[in-house]
């Protein structure tokens, strides 16, 4: 038996071979690489332990393990020179690798609403966390979701989604030569019913000057797909560029250094024990033990601050 798991050695064979090969081509024919499973077996010493991968090229980062989600307090008032933070952490979610940021969200939010903290009234997250279907349910819950929208791409150099001016409440969109769509169709994909409108400029495009920087080669003219909640998306990413938004955003990004205290000093990228349930375990203490010190800081802090005014107002 492998320790601290419910698997037999037997067990875990089979496990992988119906993981890694096609028994209905033949015993010895594997599988090719994108018909395995998200979740197959990495670590036969922790088949829990799941693959992850973030990024491509040089900034392409791989590991086998878990993945964690910190929620912590945020405080808005500006630090002293040397005052201890006043930022707690209020969740640790650990979920398998090979499971997305926004599932983790979800998990981050079920855990505490279970605790009984309920959602706070502005929410700041990074960019994997923000959709326009995320945004449209926290304004309708009144909470601020405040994290950057991701930018789409513009393969060919040709002008982004982001260069047009796109009203789908209206069936309407401006191309950035100034010329609205001549055409807007609103698509249901059959199998998932999800809703998009794809805009079209037809006669626009023919003598345009800016055909060469819109229109892909080969086509006749412009098109755009955007979702039915597409406003709320262009919206975020015109107002993250505003001087407000950027000093807001200061407040996330402190996590970062959350994080890396939690690394550093907690030993967070180290699993000491095998399967989810232990690892999580070993994140929660880990995240109680950085409050606890957060605490005693800040007390010490106060206390120092109060003895110095004392002793100020004696002489």
């Amino acid at each position: 038996m492998i320790s601290g798991h419910g698997y037999s050695r037997t067990h875990l064979g089979f496990r992988v071979f119906g993981e890694q090969f096609n028994a209905a081509a033949g015993p010895s024919v594997p599988k090719e690489k994108t018909n395995l499973p998200s979740d197959r077996v990495q670590n036969p010493h922790d088949p829990e332990a799941t693959y992850a991968v973030k990024g491509t090229g040089a900034k392409k980062k791989e590991h086998v393990g878990y993945k964690v989600q910190v929620a912590e307090t945020v405080t808005e008032a500006t630090l002293a020179p040397g005052e201890p933070t006043q930022n707690f952490l209020t969740g640790i979610a650990t979920q398998a690798a090979h499971h997305s940021d926004e599932a983790g969200a979800v998990q981050m939010q079920a855990e505490q609403t279970a605790m009984g903290l309920a959602k706070p009234p502005v929410l700041c997250v990074d960019g994997a966390d923000v959709s326009a279907q995320e945004l449209v349910a926290a304004a309708a819950e009144g909470r601020s979701l405040m994290g950057p929208a991701a930018l789409p791409t513009n393969p060919g150099g040709r002008h982004p989604t982001t260069a047009f001016d796109i009203q789908v409440e209206q069936r309407r969109a401006v191309c950035p030569a100034g010329h609205a769509n001549t055409q807007c169709s609103r698509l249901v994909a059959e199998a998932t019913g999800k809703v998009t409108f794809r805009f079209e400029w037809g006669h626009h495009c023919t003598e345009c000057p800016r055909r060469p920087q819109c229109v892909a080669p080969g086509q006749p003219h412009r098109s755009l797909v955007v979702g039915e909640q597409h406003s709320a998306l262009q919206a975020r990413r015109r107002e993250q560029t505003t001087p407000a938004f950027l000093a807001a955003m200061k407040h996330r990004n402190a996590i970062e250094g959350t994080q890396s205290e939690l690394v550093r000093a907690h030993g967070l990228r180290h699993a000491r024990y095998r399967g989810l349930a232990k690892v999580r375990q070993q994140n929660y203490w880990a995240g109680a033990a950085c409050n606890v010190k957060r605490w005693l800081r800040r007390q010490a802090w106060e206390l120092t601050r109060a003895t110095a005014a004392r002793v100020a107002a004696a002489n």
